[in-house]
């Protein structure tokens, strides 16, 4: 491969939406290598996501095996004390797996990459051209109902949020990135980007209502009400309304806990009716109910007129 590091710059930032930075690569620090090693590649150093990476590029891509990578990755990271990540032009079928398992570093432009150091994992992009989803994703409309109910984002940076929230970084920087692209949000600022709200929150509810959806994933059954858990669905509208209470109670859980407590969990039969949901619903809760807003989402399309009106009333009766 050319020395020509904006390839892999370009294919980063498109893919994560972060932007990086071309650093200047320490050459005595090569000198620390075995020759055998800094001899076979040209090095660069990178600042991505707020780590400094080196970018490792070998000189002759056929004859250097997956093993051979991983113990010059081995050696590289002991040197430079960052992670290292491999450009490689092309990789065969048969050997992704194997650098896979290796853990190695690697990135092949436009097409690959997986850097399990830094928690990113491997893809394949077959259409260059991402398209965002219509819906607003689960995690961004988590943040919407944040700064709705529990404590403003305007001003956070991405990294303060995911902070805030306990999600990964890049996971946080998609959901801001999809609020940026449909005008609920703007993200100001350099390279560290912050959120910028202009509406106030019952304007910045009506632009965002359009867009959300219910934050159930699926229903299930148990009879034992795992840790954590919410009330919610008619029982939680039970406890903000007049509705009456319905005899089978409705808890709300996310979806590693549904995993946790799978053993004790059916889709049909139980004491206690469990919604998944796509979100923490701990998240937006401080009293241990589901939120105002989420239950509002769960329930607006509900075809009895009773929560129809009651639904009506959540909003009503919402602080902003």
């Amino acid at each position: 491969m050319k020395y020509n590091i904006n390839p892999i710059t370009d294919y980063l930032e498109e893919l994560t939406g972060c932007k990086t930075r071309t650093l200047v690569h320490t050459e005595r620090d090569d000198e620390m290598l075995p020759l055998a090693i800094s001899c076979c590649y040209s090095f660069c150093d990178v600042e991505f996501m707020e780590t400094i990476i080196t970018i490792a590029i070998p000189t002759e891509q056929e004859n250097i095996s997956p093993m051979q990578l991983a113990k010059h990755q081995a050696k590289m990271m002991n040197v430079f004390h960052r992670p290292v990540v491999f450009a490689l032009e092309f990789v065969a079928s048969y050997n992704i797996s194997r650098l896979t398992q290796a853990k190695v570093n690697f990135i092949v432009p436009g097409k690959l990459i997986f850097i399990p150091s830094m928690l990113i994992v491997l893809r394949e992009l077959k259409n260059r051209a991402k398209v965002m989803p219509e819906r607003m994703p689960p995690v961004a409309q988590m943040l919407v109902l944040y700064h709705l109910e529990k404590g403003t984002i305007d001003g956070f940076s991405t990294s303060e949020l995911a902070e805030l929230t306990g999600l990964a970084y890049p996971t946080v920087n998609v959901a801001l990135r999809w609020l940026a692209s449909n005008s609920i949000i703007s993200l100001v600022g350099g390279k560290q980007k912050h959120v910028q709200i202009a509406l106030g929150k019952v304007d910045f509810w009506n632009k965002s209502l359009p867009l959300m959806s219910s934050p159930i994933e699926r229903i299930l059954f148990t009879d034992t009400k795992p840790a954590g858990c919410l009330i919610a669905g008619e029982t939680a509208m039970g406890y903000y309304t007049m509705l009456a209470e319905p005899t089978t109670p409705i808890i709300a859980i996310d979806k590693a806990t549904a995993k946790e407590n799978a053993a004790f969990m059916n889709k049909q039969y139980g004491e206690i009716k469990v919604e998944v949901w796509k979100y923490s619903p701990a998240l937006l809760s401080e009293n241990g109910y589901a939120d105002r807003l989420s239950l509002y989402l769960c329930m607006k399309d509900n075809e009895d007129e009773r929560i129809q009106l009651e639904c009506d009333t959540l909003i009503e009766e919402m602080k902003w």
